[in-house]
């Protein structure tokens, strides 16, 4: 297995005339947590999801796991990959008992819901959860359908908000955790405590790639001020 996790060169997105991603170029590799940090609009959830084989259009090199996700068949890439929407959305409510046989593994499904303190709301539909707790379910669901983590990608937009601290402590904790198993965890997130967690930070401007290194090189007061504004 090749110790690179995501690749990207060159890669761009425009919808209707309006470049949202603009020759984004990186290399992740795995056993890492990467922060996909910027102000709104900056094109964090554009390049995860062009990364996660989610933006057909996007032009310029992607490999995920060694596969282009633009052209890998969907059931190949769901077995590499998971990718967890900012919103959690389910078209049927659910209750959370239902979730482990939605995963390829029941077993490791249910016990990410014990890890994430939802066993205890087993017999709750998604509907009577708060949005905190339907995004950790959701998440225990993404996880555990990819098994064991070594060699796996995780891809999650904003995975904290909407949860209070102590949900937000036990998403990053398993988050680096994963990564310590030998996952590559990439997180699109405006949460700085979580940014400055992670082993590294790839900060966008107006859907360009302007710094990316560890968070001591790129969380610089010069490019705080450039990319937020504020000091």
């Amino acid at each position: 297995m090749s110790e690179i996790a995501v690749q990207a060169l060159g890669v761009s997105v425009a919808f209707n005339g309006h470049r949202a991603l603009d020759g984004a170029s990186l290399s992740l590799p795995f056993g890492t947590v990467t922060a996909l940090a910027g102000a709104n609009g900056a094109g964090k959830t554009t390049l995860l999801r062009a990364l996660a084989g989610l933006i057909p259009q996007a032009t310029g090199e992607i490999t995920t796991a060694g596969y282009d996700p633009r052209t890998t068949p969907p059931a190949l890439l769901a077995s590499v990959r998971a990718y967890g929407a900012q919103a959690a959305y389910s078209a049927w409510d659910f209750t959370l008992a239902d979730f482990p046989f939605l995963s390829s593994d029941p077993a490791l499904c249910d016990a990410w819901l014990e890890r994430l303190e939802l066993a205890d709301l087993r017999h709750r539909q998604l509907s009577q959860l708060s949005v905190g707790q339907k995004k950790s379910a959701h998440l225990a669901l993404a996880i555990s359908s990819l098994g064991e983590p070594f060699g796996k990608i995780i891809l999650l937009d904003e995975p904290t908000v909407g949860l209070d601290f102590t949900r937000q402590e036990l998403v990053q904790k398993a988050c680096l955790d994963l990564a310590f198993a030998g996952a590559a965890c990439v997180i699109a997130t405006h949460d700085m405590n979580f940014i400055r967690r992670c082993h590294q930070v790839a900060v966008l401007s107006e859907g360009r790639l302007i710094a990316y290194g560890t968070p001591a090189t790129t969380l610089t007061p010069a490019i705080i001020y450039e990319t937020w504004g504020v000091s």
